[in-house]
Order: structure tokens, then sequence, then C-alpha cells
């Protein structure tokens, strides 16, 4: 939950505001060092408090994202690659996939 909150707070913060008309977005964070990042962030937070944070950040996600116009095109990190809201909310939806997988697979354990 952690690591998706963090996530989420990131694209917020980094990425949604400068989704404009041929905008190069930053690069996204080493994987790893922002996991670390992540953990260390969360550590004073109760079970509770990460819950109702994590929803919080991700509506606000959904909300800002789903303001920026359907023809906004943007690049990342200085790819040639066009990323729409639409497009970019789909690497996440991948990430948060393979989260729950993985969650799924230790709960049948």
């Amino acid at each position: 939950m952690g690591h998706l909150y963090y996530w989420d707070k990131f694209n917020l913060d980094k990425m949604v505001p400068y989704m404009t008309e041929g905008a190069d977005l930053p690069t996204f964070p080493d994987h790893d060092q922002h996991n670390e990042e992540a953990m260390s962030f969360i550590k004073d937070y109760s079970v509770e408090s990460l819950i109702d944070s994590f929803v919080l950040t991700r509506k606000e996600l959904i909300e800002k994202i789903s303001r920026v116009g359907k023809d906004v095109r943007f690049t990342i990190g200085g790819g040639k690659r066009k990323f729409s809201g639409g497009s970019f909310i789909k690497i996440f939806i991948k990430h948060d996939a393979h989260h729950q997988k993985q969650i799924n697979e230790k709960s049948l354990k």
C-alpha cells in the first residue's frame, strides 16, 4: 500500500501538473531508490492512516489526470513516445495489477 501511495504521490506532484501539449515530463526516478524513499516516508504511518492517505491521494490523482485534455500529448524523459493522460494511466494500471497479483498469491498461502 505504501509503495502504491508513494508512486501516486510522485505522479500527482511531479507528472500530472506538467501534462500539457508538447511537454516533456521528467524521467521516472530510479525504482529501487524511489521504493527505499517510500519505505522511509511511510515508516511513521499507522496502517489506518496509510490506507486513508492512499485513498485520498488516489482520488485526487484520478480527478486531476481526468482534467488533462483528451487531445493533449506529451513525452517522458526526452523519449519519442507520445503519451496521453489515458495512456499514462495504463502504465500504472499494469503496475497496480502486478502488485495485486503479488498480494493475491501471498494471501493464498
